[in-house]
């Protein structure tokens, strides 16, 4: 009965890896296909069956892109936007999220809790206008300080970072960090930070990769093409070479490359503040 069971549970372990094999290859599917097309002259990928291989084409799509925009300039453009927005976002929330958590009798806390909470139910594109005229007044249009310092106000982030520090970080802990000596801005950086560090990377993952995608808000503001962030430039080159989808296909490649670094160096740090500031 013992060894029916256990071949049971083999035959059921495999099913479950080959299933879990064929929808990791569904996914990965279009972005190698991505890759062989950037490697592909124009003719090649329009043939029929498509090539599944990679090509030797790829140095004539660069200098395509090339024709364009300086290849690497949106990248670099994307990281100006994408790091220092990431960071003060990850900031401002861990501070406003730890005085909610935290304060939870000082004057104003429901009402700004509900607030925070209420930005959440409104559509970024809903301010698009008002925000366009204020930038303008202000003199921030075509510059990067529209997509920077406003994002610091992240409704979704003060919400995560409250209810990530409610739920992780026990209210004892906070008395005997005061019993040693440890009081506001102390607690936080010495006691709190070490262990809520996984939502810390998962909202900075979170953002660098929204930010990073983000198009309608640099599409208002940015009106230069050398300020373009990338997004705004694959755009423009597939205007202007529409029919060049290999070239189109790299550019696109290009800007994911910087997306997976950052990506892997947050999920390391993600995964090492799974075992760390435990409390003692």
């Amino acid at each position: 009965m013992k060894r029916l069971l256990a071949n049971r549970e083999r035959r059921f372990n495999l099913l479950l890896t080959l299933i879990i094999l064929a929808l990791s290859a569904l996914f990965v599917l279009p972005l190698y296909w991505t890759t062989v097309f950037a490697t592909r002259s124009l003719a090649e990928v329009f043939q029929f069956p498509p090539p599944l291989f990679y090509g030797d084409n790829i140095f004539q799509n660069f200098e395509n892109i090339a024709g364009v925009y300086p290849p690497f300039r949106p990248i670099i453009n994307s990281l100006a936007v994408a790091i220092p927005k990431t960071i003060l976002l990850v900031f401002v929330s861990a501070l406003a999220g730890y005085g909610l958590s935290r304060y939870t009798r000082a004057p104003g806390h429901k009402t700004l809790l509900l607030v925070s909470f209420a930005t959440l139910f409104f559509p970024p594109s809903l301010a698009l206008i008002p925000f366009f005229l204020q930038m303008s007044w202000i003199g921030w249009l075509n510059t990067y300080w529209p997509l920077i310092l406003p994002a610091a106000a992240s409704g979704f982030g003060v919400v995560w970072m409250y209810t990530y520090i409610g739920s992780t970080v026990p209210r004892e802990l906070y008395e005997a960090a005061e019993m040693d000596g440890a009081k506001g801005i102390a607690t936080f950086f010495f006691v709190v930070v070490p262990i809520i560090r996984p939502g810390l990377a998962a909202l900075a993952v979170w953002t660098l990769v929204e930010t990073w995608n983000e198009f309608q808000l640099p599409l208002v503001i940015l009106g230069a093409s050398e300020k373009f962030t990338v997004p705004l430039a694959l755009t423009s080159l597939s205007t202007t070479h529409y029919s060049d989808m290999p070239a189109v296909m790299l550019a696109t490649l290009m800007g994911l490359v910087p997306v997976f670094i950052l990506f892997s160096l947050l999920s390391r740090q993600f995964i090492a503040g799974l075992t760390s500031g435990a409390v003692k």
